[in-house]
């Protein structure tokens, strides 16, 4: 029965219509409910474990009930994001930083830690010099992510041309382009570290990291101009949830060290990616 529930469960997020965790009409709290969406960085049960505790912290925090919602794709989540479907989202900080400048969303906070993007490869087959990757299949989420951007980036720093020396090739999460890699379906992969981290064991056992491609901001998270001055509540709750036990081991168990306010470094970066994020989308929306 554990195992059927927590199918129906992982089956509902991706459908975008689940309540995080079970709860009774007398335990619910009141209020109208909250949207919370999260890029599909992971796999949709990963996602659905891992932010559990967040969303019932949100609840207690903020008396009102907080729905968990996803996406199937990247393309996808930046749609419905764009479309106002979240009053919450948690996003990659281009994304964010896109949906504040174009579409009236409001920062909230940055984790703390940046994020890290690794180029793994299987460990029995490891990628161990930027000649290995000439010919290559590198797999990735999405093309528009700023992962993939900043990768291309230091990859053509290093002389290697995207679509004449390799090729990203598109998976649905962190989580299937490692198992690409591993499974030979790619050369490698570029992915969040965080991903590997929360990988099973069997998983990380068999994966190679070889370096860094891309360091940049942590995750946003934004709130919709329809939140008003609720937005500040929300930044208080998720304090809250940083400084509970349960956020503790949260930022332990993901190593995104906790949450700080975004800064003025943060959007010089994210402005110098801003053209190409736009590119990318555009190009994502005519497909």
């Amino acid at each position: 029965m554990r195992h059927l529930s927590l199918f129906v469960c992982a089956l509902s997020l991706a459908l975008g219509l689940i309540l995080p965790h079970p709860a009774t009409a007398a335990e619910k709290p009141a209020g109208t409910p909250l949207t919370l969406g999260i890029v599909p960085y992971m796999s949709t049960g990963m996602l659905l474990r891992t932010h559990a505790a967040l969303a019932q912290s949100l609840e207690s925090s903020l008396q009102r009930p907080v729905n968990l919602r996803t996406a199937p794709d990247y393309k996808s989540f930046f749609q419905r994001l764009r479309a106002g479907d979240y009053d919450i989202a948690i996003t990659p900080p281009h994304y964010g930083w896109l949906a504040i400048r174009d579409h009236g969303f409001q920062p909230l906070l940055v984790h703390r830690d940046p994020i890290r993007g690794i180029l793994v490869s299987a460990a029995d087959q490891p990628v161990k010099n930027i000649a290995d990757l000439r010919g290559a299949s590198i797999a990735v989420t999405d093309r528009s992510a700023l992962m993939a951007i900043l990768g291309a980036q230091t990859l053509a720093d290093e002389g290697l041309v995207e679509n004449r020396d390799y090729q990203f090739v598109s998976a649905v999460s962190h989580s299937s382009a490692i198992h690409n890699a591993i499974t030979g379906k790619t050369r490698a992969a570029l992915v969040n570290a965080t991903s590997l981290v929360l990988s099973p064991p069997e998983i990380r056992q068999r994966t190679q990291v070889w370096r860094d491609l891309a360091v940049f901001p942590g995750q946003f998270y934004i709130a919709h101009a329809r939140l008003g001055e609720d937005y500040k509540a929300v930044i208080a709750a998720l304090q809250a949830f940083e400084r509970s036990p349960a956020g503790q081991e949260f930022f332990t168990s993901t190593a995104q060290g906790g949450f700080r306010a975004l800064t003025a470094d943060d959007r010089k970066t994210l402005e110098r990616a801003l053209p190409e994020t736009r590119r990318q989308l555009r190009e994502a929306d005519q497909k």
